[in-house]
């Protein structure tokens, strides 16, 4: 049978399967047959059978690195059937037992029963998960199916039961920098570095976190002071260590920042700061990445590892516009954008409208300043409250541990997930009614989002879960798009006031002329333009020896599969154990640990390479 296009994925409606669910669903003795069934035909091997018997029509198998060593996801039932006859025996998936069932109904013509269940495979232990929907011939089948790596069966993580047990008490003394050089070199001492560095340190692998800045959290620190997370407390919790409950939703960034210090003091990760990668080059003859690191002072260190994670996020991008140089005003970039305070009395222009625009813009209205906000192009915006909490409720994340609802969310596919998606944003859109119509009539031009999916493609195709992004598919640039902090109101109220539906002639000396032919004389202008391409920052510590375009995309999507691209494996056979890792807090907690295993299985021996077909 031949498999759809994603293009025409549908979700399996009440419509769609013919036939409703019964009135009453026992989930656990419904989920334990199909189980049994399950493991019964992946057991024989009998590929054709799995697919009959235990599958829908439409089947969806999404695999997380247990069975492929990457993120891949197969669409029907040929494409399912050559994965497994590819993988089934290559790995030895089995052992396949039952972990719990939930009947749900997201909405009244959607119902399933989720199914968890534990695997193993030759190395790995795994969790999967199937979504079990009622078939027209009255059976229980798996529209979806997915699989994920959770652990190594030789190398467990040194966690709970497994931690060290070291009775000499009064001897401890904090972990100090490496004399010898380590396994792995991490370039960036944020979120990301430190998730990694805690995930590594767990499984065994000797890592340094190098870091430029002078302290950790200060990538945090120097940003606008008004900044905070733009997502909820509850999903942007770290690696072991989570949040207390006593802070509030929405962390303030010196908070944050601070908690990033502490992280690493903590779990005793071994950073160096006030460091900087200055350049790497693969040695040929030992297969490992020779990395200088230089301090402030000059002084430099020159280290031999087996593995280099960048993770430095993406660099901003440095927009320039014709005649700059002329305008007698001041340019700040928003990676330089502390406070509004100094332009009290003057005018400012903001370039942009995303969400480091709408800080600033915000900013500077809240101190009375005249500014505006020139807009390139349509934007979601969405509120906090009731559109994030709708997208994002409490309940859902903390009635229980925060890995099993990463499990949940990345089990579904990305073009299933998206048409629920599109519901939300159809929600959430008439929760913002009033704000969305206000905009309009201010000159904001508002989107609905790729596919009416509102803030889902934009969040996939750049860097977070729940702060929008629009992405390039040639530059792989990436700008943060908009959840409503204050700013929207502003602009409804004409605080801030809006340019928008024309493009910048270029710069004079007193201003900006459109190419309407307007003219708009301001002081300051604040470029807050996002973010660019990833690979810029391996490219430069190549020296610029591997052109740009040879560096293989990282982030934004595969249209096939809806997978993110180059992010959380290594960029071989390009740049083999180079492993560019980012994204917003909750992608980095859990791909953390995908990075980590891959690591540790490569160094262990027990890394077969990444399924190609």
């Amino acid at each position: 049978m031949p498999s759809s296009s994603p293009s025409t994925s549908t979700l399996p409606t009440s419509d769609v399967l013919g036939t409703t669910s019964p009135e009453s669903v026992e989930a656990e003795a419904i989920a334990r047959a199909w189980i049994n069934l399950f493991a019964a035909r992946v057991a024989s091997q009998d590929i054709d059978a799995l697919i009959n018997d235990a599958l829908y029509s439409d089947p969806w198998w999404r695999d997380l690195f247990a069975l492929t060593w990457d993120i891949r996801t197969f669409h029907g039932r040929r494409d399912i059937s050559q994965f497994l006859a590819d993988r089934l025996a290559t790995t030895r998936f089995g052992d396949i037992e039952l972990l719990k069932a939930t009947y749900q109904t997201p909405y009244p013509d959607l119902a399933w029963i989720a199914v968890s269940f534990t695997f193993v495979t030759d190395v790995a232990l795994g969790r999967g998960e199937a979504r079990l929907v009622y078939c027209s011939d009255k059976i229980w089948r798996a529209a979806t199916v997915y699989t994920n790596l959770e652990g190594l069966r030789s190398y467990p993580e040194r966690v709970g039961p497994r931690r060290d047990f070291n009775p000499d008490l009064g001897k401890w003394i904090p972990r100090a920098s490496f004399t010898e050089d380590p396994d792995v070199l991490i370039i960036g001492g944020g979120q990301t570095g430190l998730s990694v560095a805690a995930r590594l340190d767990a499984l065994g692998v000797s890592n340094l976190v190098v870091e430029a800045d002078e302290r950790v959290g200060d990538s945090w620190r120097k940003r606008h002071e008004s900044l905070s997370l733009h997502g909820p407390i509850w999903q942007n919790h770290m690696p072991y260590f989570s949040f207390p409950t006593t802070w509030p939703v929405f962390i303030p960034a010196n908070k944050f920042a601070n908690w990033l210090e502490l992280y690493a003091d903590a779990l005793e990760i071994n950073v160096q700061t006030s460091t900087s990668a200055t350049s790497m080059h693969r040695n040929a003859e030992t297969q490992t990445w020779d990395v200088t690191i230089r301090k402030p002072s000059g002084s430099q260190r020159f280290l031999s590892v087996k593995h280099v994670v960048v993770a430095a996020g993406w660099p901003f991008k440095r927009t320039t516009f014709a005649g700059q140089d002329e305008f007698s005003g001041t340019i700040v970039h928003s990676e330089h954008f502390r406070s509004a305070a100094p332009y009290v009395g003057k005018k400012v222009l903001v370039v942009g409208a995303c969400s480091s625009a709408h800080d600033a813009a915000s900013d500077c209205a809240n101190l009375g300043i005249d500014v505006t906000m020139y807009q390139r192009s349509r934007q979601f915006v969405m509120s906090i409250n009731p559109g994030m909490l709708r997208a994002s409720p409490s309940a859902e994340w903390e009635a229980v541990p925060t890995e099993d609802v990463d499990r949940a969310k990345f089990a579904l596919p990305v073009h299933l997930a998206k048409h629920l998606a599109k519901r939300t944003a159809a929600l959430i859109r008439d929760d913002d009614r009033d704000m969305l119509d206000g905009l309009a009539k201010a000159g904001y031009l508002t989107s609905k989002g790729e596919e009416d999916a509102g803030a889902f493609f934009p969040l996939l195709r750049g860097s977070g879960y729940y702060l929008g992004t629009s992405h390039d598919t040639t530059s792989c640039s990436v700008t943060y798009r908009p959840i409503d902090r204050g700013a929207s109101q502003q602009i409804v109220d004409g605080k801030i006031k809006m340019k928008s539906g024309v493009n910048i002639e270029r710069f004079t000396r007193t201003g900006v002329r459109f190419n309407d032919g307007t003219e708009l004389d301001v002081d300051v202008v604040v470029v807050a333009t996002g973010f660019d391409d990833a690979r810029l920052i391996i490219r430069d510590l190549l020296a610029g020896t591997v052109p740009l375009d040879t560096i293989p995309p990282i982030w934004g999507l595969d249209d096939e599969t809806g997978e993110v691209l180059g992010a959380y494996r290594d960029l071989a056979p390009t740049l083999p154990d180079v492993w560019p890792v980012l994204g917003n807090l909750a992608w980095v907690r859990w791909f953390s640990r995908h990075v980590a295993l891959q690591i540790k299985a490569k160094l262990m021996g027990v890394y077969s390479g990444r399924y190609k077909a």
